[in-house]
Protein backbone atom coordinates (compact mmCIF):
# COMPACT_ATOMS: atom_id res chain seq x y z
CA UNK A 1 0.00 0.00 0.00
CA UNK A 2 1.18 3.50 -0.73
CA UNK A 3 0.19 6.86 0.62
CA UNK A 4 -1.19 9.13 -2.06
CA UNK A 5 0.43 12.20 -0.51
CA UNK A 6 2.65 13.01 -3.50
CA UNK A 7 -0.27 12.75 -5.89
CA UNK A 8 -2.44 14.97 -3.71
CA UNK A 9 0.25 17.65 -3.46
CA UNK A 10 0.93 17.51 -7.19
CA UNK A 11 -2.74 17.75 -8.05
CA UNK A 12 -3.57 20.73 -5.86
CA UNK A 13 -2.01 23.28 -8.16
CA UNK A 14 -4.44 24.67 -10.67
CA UNK A 15 -4.84 27.68 -12.89
CA UNK A 16 -8.02 29.70 -12.78
CA UNK A 17 -8.53 32.67 -15.03
CA UNK A 18 -11.92 34.09 -15.64
CA UNK A 19 -13.82 37.32 -15.76
CA UNK A 20 -14.73 36.67 -12.14
CA UNK A 21 -12.19 38.01 -9.71
CA UNK A 22 -13.30 35.75 -6.89
CA UNK A 23 -13.46 32.03 -7.47
CA UNK A 24 -13.40 29.48 -4.70
CA UNK A 25 -12.10 26.04 -5.66
CA UNK A 26 -11.54 22.94 -3.58
CA UNK A 27 -10.08 19.67 -4.72
CA UNK A 28 -11.19 16.27 -3.45
CA UNK A 29 -9.21 13.08 -4.05
CA UNK A 30 -11.08 9.81 -3.62
CA UNK A 31 -10.52 6.12 -4.20
CA UNK A 32 -13.14 4.51 -6.42
CA UNK A 33 -14.05 0.90 -5.83
CA UNK A 34 -15.96 -1.05 -8.48
CA UNK A 35 -17.62 -4.28 -7.37
CA UNK A 36 -19.17 -6.67 -9.91
CA UNK A 37 -22.56 -7.74 -8.58
CA UNK A 38 -23.97 -11.27 -9.11
CA UNK A 39 -26.53 -9.90 -11.59
CA UNK A 40 -23.73 -8.43 -13.76
CA UNK A 41 -24.23 -4.81 -12.71
CA UNK A 42 -21.46 -2.78 -11.13
CA UNK A 43 -21.64 -1.14 -7.72
CA UNK A 44 -19.33 1.91 -7.57
CA UNK A 45 -18.41 3.54 -4.27
CA UNK A 46 -15.98 6.31 -3.39
CA UNK A 47 -14.08 6.99 -0.22
CA UNK A 48 -10.97 8.74 1.08
CA UNK A 49 -7.81 8.02 -0.91
CA UNK A 50 -5.57 7.79 2.13
CA UNK A 51 -4.03 4.43 1.26
CA UNK A 52 -4.11 2.96 -2.22
CA UNK A 53 -2.40 0.11 -4.01
CA UNK A 54 -1.26 -0.04 -7.64
CA UNK A 55 -4.17 -0.72 -9.94
CA UNK A 56 -6.76 1.08 -7.84
CA UNK A 57 -8.85 3.90 -9.31
CA UNK A 58 -8.45 7.45 -8.05
CA UNK A 59 -10.91 10.28 -8.77
CA UNK A 60 -9.75 13.91 -8.70
CA UNK A 61 -12.65 16.35 -8.40
CA UNK A 62 -12.43 20.13 -8.41
CA UNK A 63 -15.49 21.83 -6.92
CA UNK A 64 -15.76 25.53 -7.72
CA UNK A 65 -18.02 28.46 -6.82
CA UNK A 66 -18.32 31.88 -8.41
CA UNK A 67 -17.95 34.18 -5.39
CA UNK A 68 -17.78 37.36 -7.44
CA UNK A 69 -20.51 40.00 -7.61
CA UNK A 70 -21.03 39.33 -11.35
CA UNK A 71 -21.50 36.29 -13.57
CA UNK A 72 -18.29 34.71 -14.87
CA UNK A 73 -17.50 33.45 -18.33
CA UNK A 74 -14.59 31.68 -19.98
CA UNK A 75 -13.47 30.05 -16.75
CA UNK A 76 -10.24 28.12 -17.36
CA UNK A 77 -9.17 25.46 -14.85
CA UNK A 78 -6.11 23.27 -15.24
CA UNK A 79 -5.24 20.24 -13.13
CA UNK A 80 -2.04 18.23 -13.36
CA UNK A 81 -2.19 14.47 -13.57
CA UNK A 82 0.24 13.22 -10.91
CA UNK A 83 3.11 11.15 -12.28
CA UNK A 84 1.96 8.22 -10.10
CA UNK A 85 -1.36 8.15 -11.96
CA UNK A 86 -2.27 6.76 -15.39
CA UNK A 87 -5.10 8.90 -16.77
CA UNK A 88 -8.32 7.03 -17.67
CA UNK A 89 -9.30 8.14 -21.16
CA UNK A 90 -12.73 9.77 -21.41
CA UNK A 91 -13.04 10.40 -17.68
CA UNK A 92 -12.44 14.18 -17.92
CA UNK A 93 -15.16 14.93 -20.46
CA UNK A 94 -17.75 17.35 -19.06
CA UNK A 95 -20.88 18.71 -20.71
CA UNK A 96 -20.64 22.49 -20.95
CA UNK A 97 -16.85 22.52 -20.90
CA UNK A 98 -14.20 22.18 -23.57
CA UNK A 99 -11.54 19.73 -22.44
CA UNK A 100 -7.97 19.74 -23.75
CA UNK A 101 -4.88 17.81 -22.67
CA UNK A 102 -1.12 18.24 -22.34
CA UNK A 103 1.71 15.73 -22.64
CA UNK A 104 4.51 18.25 -22.05
CA UNK A 105 3.98 19.35 -18.48
CA UNK A 106 1.31 21.92 -19.29
CA UNK A 107 3.29 23.85 -21.89
CA UNK A 108 0.79 23.17 -24.70
CA UNK A 109 -2.69 21.70 -24.97
CA UNK A 110 -4.71 19.95 -27.67
CA UNK A 111 -7.87 17.90 -28.06
CA UNK A 112 -7.36 14.27 -27.08
CA UNK A 113 -7.99 12.94 -30.58
CA UNK A 114 -5.09 14.90 -32.09
CA UNK A 115 -2.66 14.86 -29.18
CA UNK A 116 0.80 13.63 -30.18
CA UNK A 117 3.96 12.73 -28.30
CA UNK A 118 7.54 12.21 -29.43
CA UNK A 119 8.55 8.70 -28.41
CA UNK A 120 11.90 7.58 -27.02
CA UNK A 121 12.86 6.55 -30.55
CA UNK A 122 12.27 10.12 -31.81
CA UNK A 123 9.16 9.21 -33.78
CA UNK A 124 5.90 11.11 -33.31
CA UNK A 125 2.96 8.97 -32.21
CA UNK A 126 -0.52 9.42 -30.82
CA UNK A 127 -0.37 10.14 -27.08
CA UNK A 128 -1.20 7.22 -24.80
CA UNK A 129 -3.22 7.57 -21.58
CA UNK A 130 -0.04 7.41 -19.49
CA UNK A 131 1.41 10.37 -21.45
CA UNK A 132 -1.21 12.84 -20.18
CA UNK A 133 0.37 15.34 -17.74
CA UNK A 134 -2.35 18.01 -17.47
CA UNK A 135 -6.04 18.49 -18.19
CA UNK A 136 -7.56 21.90 -18.94
CA UNK A 137 -11.24 22.73 -18.99
CA UNK A 138 -12.78 25.93 -20.37
CA UNK A 139 -16.26 26.56 -19.01
CA UNK A 140 -17.79 29.21 -21.24
CA UNK A 141 -20.55 30.19 -18.86
CA UNK A 142 -22.13 32.23 -17.83
CA UNK A 143 -21.46 31.00 -14.34
CA UNK A 144 -23.92 32.94 -12.23
CA UNK A 145 -23.10 34.55 -8.88
CA UNK A 146 -23.01 31.81 -6.24
CA UNK A 147 -23.24 29.06 -8.84
CA UNK A 148 -21.21 25.95 -8.17
CA UNK A 149 -19.82 23.31 -10.47
CA UNK A 150 -17.31 20.52 -10.57
CA UNK A 151 -14.77 19.03 -12.92
CA UNK A 152 -13.12 15.67 -12.48
CA UNK A 153 -10.94 13.00 -13.98
CA UNK A 154 -10.08 9.43 -13.06
CA UNK A 155 -6.79 7.64 -13.03
CA UNK A 156 -5.22 4.38 -11.97
CA UNK A 157 -2.35 4.27 -9.49
CA UNK A 158 0.70 2.91 -11.33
Amino acid sequence: MRHLTLAIIAATSLLASASASALTAKQIVEKEVVVQMPDGTENITRGPAEMVVPGERIVYTLNFTNDDAAPASDLVLTMPVPSEIKFMDGSADKAGAKTVYSVDGGQSFAERSVLRKVGADGNVRFAADEDITHIRWTVTGPIEVGETGNLSFKGILK
